[in-house]
């Protein structure tokens, strides 16, 4: 197996005005409200295989008061990826991208002290969401950059949602709901036509997503969770997501949460459960292990057909957690491998077999609070 190699994350102009933007924000929010409920957080999640480093950290600020909460999140992800060209490709080169994208999210929730709330919330981000679409835009830059017709993708999108939950039995049922729209600006697939012009795919995705959930406490050891989803997007078929999660305190000091999913568009079906079991000491201190497995049936529809589209994928990720919950502080740390295998290609994507490869990964998770 070849040695994981961790890239230096180049800091552009861009990312030093967003980290400065996070230093003014937690002022201005900070500074006129001290002395009342303020949480300040962050999180950071690595993951690192032979050829590809991803990483994604961001800071957050809330403020509450017995009424209302805001939230704003500013983050910075980067995407290290050494590109190899499928060998197909006599024209590809091998090469390395660097890409990094920065985002903001601002939350409002209105009504704490009712049963009945609302919250709105908002966002935009600018850069490449994951690797796969790196590497799908350097693949087709290799292959038609110099081609009339082709452009450089400008990738990035902006988010709003609506939504609210309403408390139907104190401290033990609720159901919620929730409408979001996204647009994103991303990179497209190109086709050259014979004798003909560079087609360019479609590069604006619109998305509307109806969410419906609720959550009850069953005993005083157990509580349920579910969430479904109905997504509608640019070009896609209908989507349908559920979810649902168990959190049970098997005894005083052991507990297990238990959650599974499913995600159903046309002829494209996934399935993934997760299980979290931990042990504390006096209620501060918490040790345990997470597992999730993860299955899909691919994207491709017709397997002689020249696609992007994934192949079959199964994941596995084993993790060892440590967690305190102190009184004004709390943080999080995981660590552990993250295996993808993807099925057989087909002959319409053997010359994606290098995005497509089994990896093993070593994924690390941090998250820290602080409580004023």
């Amino acid at each position: 197996m070849t040695p994981t190699r961790f890239h230096p994350v180049t800091r552009s102009p861009g990312i030093l005005r967003g980290w400065q933007g996070i230093a003014v924000a937690c002022a201005a929010v900070l500074l006129p409200v001290r002395g009342e409920d303020i949480l300040l957080g962050g999180s950071s999640e690595l993951a690192s295989a032979a050829d590809v480093f991803l990483a994604d950290s961001d800071l957050n600020v809330r403020w509450r008061n017995p009424k209302r909460e805001f939230t704003l999140l500013l983050g910075v992800g980067q995407i290290n990826l050494d590109y190899l060209p499928p060998k197909i490709n006599i024209l590809g080169v091998p090469d390395e991208r660097n890409e990094t994208r920065e985002s903001c999210q601002f939350t409002w929730r209105e009504g704490l002290d009712q049963r009945l709330q609302w919250n709105l919330s908002c966002g935009a981000y600018h850069g490449f969401t994951d690797y796969r679409s790196v590497w799908l835009d350097e693949y087709y830059r290799q292959l038609f950059g110099t081609v009339a017709g082709y452009e450089t993708a400008d990738v990035g999108g902006i988010n709003a949602s609506i939504g609210g939950r309403y408390e139907y039995l104190e401290a033990s049922g609720l159901v919620s709901w929730s409408v979001g729209w996204q647009q994103d600006a991303v990179s497209p697939a190109y086709e050259k036509i014979i004798f003909g012009p560079l087609v360019r795919g479609v590069d604006t995705l619109t998305t509307w997503r109806f969410g419906l959930g609720s959550e009850h406490v069953l005993t005083s050891r157990l509580r349920f969770k579910q969430d479904a989803a109905l997504i509608l997007s640019t070009d896609r078929d209908t989507r349908y997501a559920y979810s649902a999660e168990t959190a049970w305190a098997i005894t005083d000091a052991w507990t297990a949460r238990l959650r599974a999913e499913g995600v159903k568009e046309a002829e494209f079906h996934s399935i993934s459960g997760g299980l979290l079991v931990e042990h504390d000491w006096e209620g501060k201190w918490f040790a345990g292990m997470a597992v999730r497995a993860y299955r899909d049936d691919g994207q491709i529809l017709d397997p002689l057909l020249i696609s992007g589209s994934a192949p079959p994928l199964d994941s596995l990720l084993v993790q060892v957690t440590l967690r305190y919950s102190g009184p004004n502080a709390t943080w999080r740390f995981a660590i552990g491998p993250y295996l993808t295998r993807y099925a057989e290609l087909t002959p319409g994507t053997a010359r994606f077999a290098p995005l497509y490869r089994n990896r093993d990964w070593l994924a690390v998770q941090g998250a820290w609070s602080w409580h004023f």
